[in-house]
Order: structure tokens, then C-alpha cells, then sequence
């Protein structure tokens, strides 16, 4: 078991959910946070899509400081803050920049496991 696995199995998750498109954001963003603990060079990743994507947008500007504040506080934090199933983790999981792609059959089965 990795670290990651490991900090994602010890952290009490998200059961309900008010629809089918927050089931699958929410397990995403834990399948992220698994890989961000596991890779923290992931941050860097995320940093760079802030800074070319969302820094010079002003209708972002909230979720931009919100990430770069996020972001410096190291992996295991920006782990549990993104699975945290309280206003900030919602905040943090609609805003979320892009550290790793994850493939249509990889979130296929992230979601479909957990129904």
C-alpha cells in the first residue's frame, strides 16, 4: 500500500451526495489526492496550471489565492483539505487546477466501484 492509499484509507470520505456529477468530481479528487501524496512533484503540476490558466483571470481570482494559499502547505494537506467533506473541500474540489490526468476508463472505475 502506498502512502498515498494509505492516507486516503485512514481519512473518513464523503458518502452522500446529491447527485451523480458530484459522486464522480468527489472521487476524482480523491484518486488526485492519492497521487499528490504519492507524487508531490504534482504540486509543481498544479502551480503551473494556476499560473498559465487562472492567475490573469479576474473571475478566478478567489480560487486562485485560494489554491496558491492550498498549495504551499504541502502534499498531505492539500490531500486532506480536497477530500474534506466540509465547505473548503467543496471549494477546493470545484476549483481544483489540473496535477494528473486521469483516463475515462480510470474515472469510469473510480465512480463505479464506489456505487
Amino acid at each position: 500500500m502506498t502512502a498515498g492509499e494509505r492516507l486516503i484509507a485512514s481519512l473518513p470520505l464523503k458518502e452522500r451526495f446529491y447527485d451523480a456529477h458530484e459522486r464522480r468530481v468527489y472521487w476524482r479528487s480523491v484518486e488526485v489526492a492519492r497521487r499528490i501524496v504519492d507524487d508531490p512533484s504534482l504540486l509543481y503540476r498544479g502551480r503551473a496550471f494556476l499560473e498559465r490558466f487562472v492567475r490573469d483571470d479576474p473571475r478566478q481570482r478567489q480560487s486562485y489565492q485560494l489554491w496558491v494559499v492550498t498549495l504551499g502547505l504541502g502534499a498531505e494537506t492539500v490531500a486532506r483539505r480536497l477530500v474534506a467533506d466540509d465547505e473548503l473541500g467543496e471549494r477546493l474540489r470545484e476549483s481544483a487546477p489540473v496535477f494528473s490526468p486521469i483516463s475515462e476508463a480510470a474515472a469510469h472505475h473510480l465512480t463505479e466501484r464506489r456505487e
